[in-house]
């Protein structure tokens, strides 16, 4: 006797709700950036207190961080698709990011340059 073979319809429905996060999935959560940018701008304002020229030695670091993230939103399929999938917010969130990663280790070391006395 033959048994009667069962179609699961599960796949087939969720299969194309997957398709419509094709970017966001393979990127890292906006909070992994804050904790990264974060704990950068935090060790090159610690390491200004300690020297002036110190702070800037993290510049490099965030520097290679900022280059592939910027890569990524200015590259012509998945800038758009980031945009479309996470929103304007989470673009514009994620810049300021990458420039908090970059001025606060310049700002604190601008502060603690010392000054010669006119």
């Amino acid at each position: 006797m033959m048994k009667a073979m069962s179609i699961s319809l599960g796949p087939l429905l969720v299969a194309p709700a997957l398709l419509w996060f094709e970017v966001m999935d393979k990127e890292p959560a906006l909070a992994q950036r804050a904790v990264l940018y974060g704990i950068l701008s935090v060790m090159g304002w610690l390491l200004s207190r300690k020297r002036w020229w110190l702070g800037l030695l993290v510049l490099p670091v965030v520097a290679v961080f900022a280059w592939a993230d910027v890569g990524e939103l200015h590259d012509p399929f998945v800038g758009p698709a980031i945009i479309r999938e996470a929103g304007l917010l989470h673009v514009l969130v994620w810049y300021a990011l990458m420039l908090a990663g970059i001025s606060i280790p310049v700002l604190a070391a601008a502060i603690m340059r010392p000054r010669k006395s006119l």
